[in-house]
């Protein structure tokens, strides 16, 4: 084959001719119907929309292939139909005048809260809302199929959707907790969940998301709304937070900053991770890896002291009817202060216990910039650019006090992240969907490690060790995307070239003998095809198969070697919206440069890992079978999503532990099968003629694996169940709301060397009250009772927590902010974690609870 010509079908951005197509559309009598709404549609993308003239005709170009056309009118029968374009062609279409008879109607049932029509939820608020909300997450709460976790991220089936939008555009993208958060409940007049949300993309074939669209009142639009709140109060709590939002047709812009002294932060651990690999974009390949993330994005409050200082920036503008441009910033610098008591266990030595003592201070700063510029080329043409970069730094000093042991451990890492997208959707040779995407990303990471102890260190002859590491990570990928449809079929084959280089540098100064550098690369050419299959209206079925040729560098070694990985899916629809499928997936996973280090290194002030026994070539199968079920209640309104997946993972890759008199040796090792099942069910139960919604969430995860302590095999198990149940009222014309959420948590774990076992459980109930006074008085009232069992030790604490806002001029409010206003002296709360060498329970100093009262000002 001419290679111009086979790079030309790689990478191709072109235009190509269209069909002129005449639709015309007539009544029985053969007359011509103006202004009648025709959509053409392909793989459930609208391609075409516009209306019919004086003499029932619409004109429009597309491309050869198989499209779905509605015809709809006002007092006509809405027509579907499927087309086939070939040629330049006339499509002829006859509505029938819709009959309507008036009858008596009696309403008896509250108003209906989703309408789902296609891809797009479209929620009544007016069904919810009680007056008694403040943020748009009060409201998110009480929708069914929908909830908003700790750290404000919107959830759907269970999962984080990829999007928030507000009245069709982007808001600070997937960091949703911006909009939740921010954005006051009496701003929103409905809402969409958009299941195949494309973005801003006319082509199709675009990899679809699941998007929220916020859809504001016509007051709040074409002006700045700015809010802006100062507090203070009892033991030295303060908090200063401002909103600026201007909604505009074309855009928005939002400024938010926020500086507190009560342990709130507006980012989360995913905000963190997205923000350093892009990954708004679709990330096909997998090789774009979360990075470790700082202490203080924790989500909880529970450490001694923490001050918070946030300012975030979005833009989002139409340069023009093809054109998008979208920018955000956001800085974030924390200062932190912890306290815990710790009980540490060696998990694979029976009755080896130590306990310890560690003060922690902290600061941590860190800032993502980045830019997203769309274009639609044309109908059938989309590029988009996203560029995104992130330097951030992190220092942890600590004093420990173990036995007779005082060490000073001192930790920082200076971090920055660098990644840029470039992707094209077209059309080729008429029917075929093409995307090619680029990526390209940098990341960069230096560690410094300081010891300064009473004792040696590590069997040395050292009482302080120095250690730098730098770690540097490079991925390159060019993925071409290549679909057809064909009647009830659809078939895709993606082409991917894959480029990973990780480079890893260690020195310790005590040691000059100890200066370590070491190189991994991989490079693959990767195939995957795919075929859909429409075999019933009820039944549909994706068969796939992807084969990856791998070519690997670890220092002077090299390697190469195919993988081959079929998956297959199958749907059956009972009724309605209620279906059930099964999937099945082969995926080979390869060990990352920290499982193959070869040399000494100091991990903490307790671990120090020795080089690893793990080939740098070891290919880890991972087999997975899931069973999935989703359902809607057309009468009640009631949502039930269930799932259950069972991975089984050949050769998997684990640790060997040696315990030393003050320290241990972990070294990374292959072991054998590793298994888990796990179910998660959520089921939102609304009743028809009761003011109540029941929202009940239930997760259940087994693991089997092993792991070794000095060359001896070590069987884990482990079980998580967690069980939230939460009622919540709605009660028609009420100026009090409750709610009630019990929530709890169970975690085992057993090991098979020195029989440890250990179970931790927690019960939490959260008695709730919200309501109001007119458009006076707002306030909500909770009350949260918490039971910890570490298995070691029990803990119960009282918590009560209270918002009040009320009016008092115009565009002024007097608030009141308390939390856990019962324990306004130091208190405690019990934690347990684990590891493959150690458990550990530890009890944590909180900060005592604060009262604060301030002013609210919107303009």
């Amino acid at each position: 084959m001419n290679i111009k010509y086979f790079l030309l079908l790689l990478f191709p951005v072109l235009l190509f001719s269209q069909h002129s197509i005449r639709f015309k559309v007539v009544d029985e009598n053969n007359l011509p119907i103006s202004r009648a709404i025709v959509i053409v549609s392909q793989n459930n993308n609208q391609i075409r929309f516009g209306t019919t003239n004086e003499n029932g005709i619409l004109v429009q170009d597309i491309s050869s292939g198989q499209y779905d056309c509605k015809i709809s009118k006002l007092g006509f029968t809405t027509l579907n139909n499927t087309v086939l374009v070939e040629k330049e062609q006339n499509f002829e279409f006859i509505l029938k005048e819709e009959i309507n008879k008036l009858k008596d109607v009696v309403i008896t049932s509250r108003p209906k809260i989703m309408r789902i029509k296609e891809d797009t939820i479209s929620y009544n608020l007016k069904a919810v809302v009680d007056g008694t909300e403040n943020k748009i997450e009060d409201v998110i709460k009480k929708l069914p199929g929908l909830d908003i976790d700790q750290d404000g991220k919107v959830l759907y089936k269970g999962q984080q959707i990829d999007n928030i939008l507000v009245d069709g555009n982007e808001f600070f993208g997937n960091k949703h907790q911006m909009a939740t958060q921010n954005i006051d409940a009496d701003m929103i007049e409905g809402i969409d969940l958009l299941t195949g949300y494309t973005g801003f993309a006319k082509a199709s074939g675009g990899q679809k998301g699941i998007a929220l669209n916020l859809k504001t009142k016509d007051s709040y639009k074409n002006k700045w709304i700015t809010d802006l709140e100062l507090a203070a109060g009892l033991n030295t709590s303060f908090r200063f937070h401002s909103n600026s939002f201007k909604f505009f047709k074309k855009g928005n812009v939002a400024i938010i900053s926020d500086y507190n002294t009560i342990a709130k932060t507006p980012i989360s651990r995913e905000d963190y991770n997205e923000m350093r690999i892009v990954s708004e974009v679709d990330s096909e390949n997998g090789e774009f890896k979360a990075v470790e993330t700082p202490t203080f994005l924790n989500p909880n409050a529970f450490i001694k002291d923490k001050r918070n200082a946030f300012i975030g920036l979005n833009y989002t503008s139409l340069l023009g009817k093809r054109s998008k441009i979208t920018v955000s910033n956001i800085f974030n610098k924390t200062n932190i202060a912890e306290e815990n008591a710790r009980l540490q266990t060696n998990i694979g030595e029976t009755q080896s216990q130590y306990s310890f003592l560690e003060n922690k201070a902290a600061t941590y700063s860190l800032n993502n910039s980045s830019l997203k510029w769309e274009f639609n080329k044309s109908k059938t043409t989309f590029i988009s650019y996203v560029v995104g970069f992130t330097p951030n730094g992190d220092e942890d000093n600590q004093d420990l006090l173990r036995s007779a042991n005082e060490l000073q451990y001192s930790k920082s890492n200076t971090n920055f992240s660098f990644a840029h997208v470039a992707k094209v959707q077209s059309t080729l040779l008429k029917t075929i969907n093409y995307k090619f995407t680029a990526r390209h990303s940098i990341n960069d990471n230096l560690q410094k490690v300081d010891l300064f102890s009473q004792q040696n260190l590590f069997d040395s002859t050292h009482d302080t060790i120095n250690q730098n590491q730098k770690n540097q990570e490079v991925n390159i990928s060019l993925n071409n995307a290549f679909t057809i449809t064909k009647k009830s079929n659809i078939f895709s084959l993606k082409i991917n070239l894959l480029s990973q280089q990780s480079r890893f540098n260690n020195t310790v100064f005590q040691d000059d003998n100890n200066d370590y550098a070491v190189n991994l690369e991989r490079q693959s050419i990767q195939t995957n095809f795919s075929w859909t299959k429409k075999w019933h209206t009820k039944v549909y079925s994706i068969l796939g198969f992807t084969s990856t040729a791998v070519n690997s560098q670890f220092q002077e070694t090299e390697n190469a070697f195919i993988r081959y990985e079929p998956n297959l899916s199958l749907t059956y629809t009972l009724s309605g919206l209620n279906k059930i499928s099964f999937s099945y997936a082969l995926d080979h996973q390869l060990p990352a440069l920290n499982q193959v280090q070869q040399t000494d290194l100091v991990f903490d002030f307790q671990t120090f890992v020795k080089p690893s026994l793990v080939g740098f070539n070891q290919i880890i199968p991972k087999n997975t079978f899931s069973l999935q079920y989703f359902g809607v209640n057309p009468k009640n309104q009631s949502v039930l999503f269930s799932t259950l997946s069972y991975d089984l993972e050949q050769n998997a890759v684990s640790n060997n532990t040696e315990y030393n008199a003050d320290f241990i040796e972990t070294t990374a090792i292959t072991t054998r099968n590793r298994k888990s099942i796990k179910g998660l069910a959520l089921y939102d139960l609304k009743f028809r003629r009761l003011p109540f919604s029941i929202k009940t969430t239930l997760f259940y995860l087994k693991s089997i694996g092993f792991s070794q302590f000095d060359s001896v095999d070590n069987q884990v198990e482990i079980q998580n169940l967690t069980n939230r149940l939460q009622l919540i009222s709605n009660f028609r014309k009420s100026a009090v709301q409750f709610g009630v959420d019990y929530n709890f948590t169970r975690k085992t774990l057993e090991q098979s060397i020195a029989d440890f076992t250990n179970t931790t459980q927690n019960h939490q109930l959260t008695l709730s009250l919200r309501g109001k006074n007119s458009t006076k008085l707002k306030w909500d009232l909770g009350l949260i009772m918490d039971n910890q069992d570490s298995g070691f030790s029990r803990n119960k604490t009282f918590f009560l927590n209270a918002n009040i806002q009320y009016v008092f001029a115009k565009d002024f409010k007097i608030i009141f902010n308390g939390n856990n206003m019962l324990n306004l002296n130091k208190s405690q709360i019990i934690s347990t974690s684990f590891n493959q060498s150690f458990f550990t329970e530890s009890i944590i100093s909180i900060r005592p609870g604060y009262m604060m009262l301030g002013i609210n000002y919107s303009l």
